[in-house]
C-alpha cells in the first residue's frame, strides 16, 4: 500500500505483546522476530546486508543462509493458506475464536510441513 511495510508494522502493534516492546534488548526474556532487509533497525534478526564493493564474509552468508531457510517456510505456509477457499469466504464463528483458529490451523502445517 501506500504505507511502508516496517511503518505500518510499527503502527500495528503486532510485535508488542505483554512485556514487549518493538525493539529487542539482548537482556530481556522477549523472543525476536525474523524479517526482510527491509526491516532493518527495527531490533528484527534481518540479513546482514552486502556493503558495495565489498563481498560478504562466509558466517554474514551462512547466517543469511540461516534466516532464509527460515523465512522460506514462512512464505510456503503464507502461500498455502492463500489457497484454502475457506480462508476466502467471510469468517463465521465468534470473533474471540479466531487467534485460537489461526494458532490451530498453523500448528497443524507446520506439523505437516516440517
Amino acid at each position: 500500500g501506500r504505507v511502508h511495510d516496517a511503518r505500518a508494522l510499527t503502527e500495528s502493534g503486532l510485535l508488542e505483546g505483554p512485556g514487549e516492546t518493538t525493539t529487542h534488548d539482548p537482556g530481556s526474556s522477549s523472543v525476536p522476530h525474523i524479517a526482510d532487509k527491509g526491516y532493518v533497525g527495527m531490533g528484527l534478526i534481518t540479513p546482514v546486508k552486502k556493503l558495495p564493493g565489498l563481498p560478504l564474509s562466509e558466517a554474514d552468508k551462512n547466517f543469511n543462509r540461516a534466516i532464509d531457510r527460515i523465512r522460506w517456510r514462512i512464505e510456503q505456509v503464507i502461500a498455502h493458506l492463500k489457497t484454502w477457499k475457506t480462508l476466502k469466504t467471510g469468517y463465521r464463528r465468534p470473533i474471540d475464536a479466531l487467534p485460537d483458529a489461526i494458532t490451530t490451523i498453523l500448528g497443524i502445517i507446520f506439523t505437516y510441513t516440517l
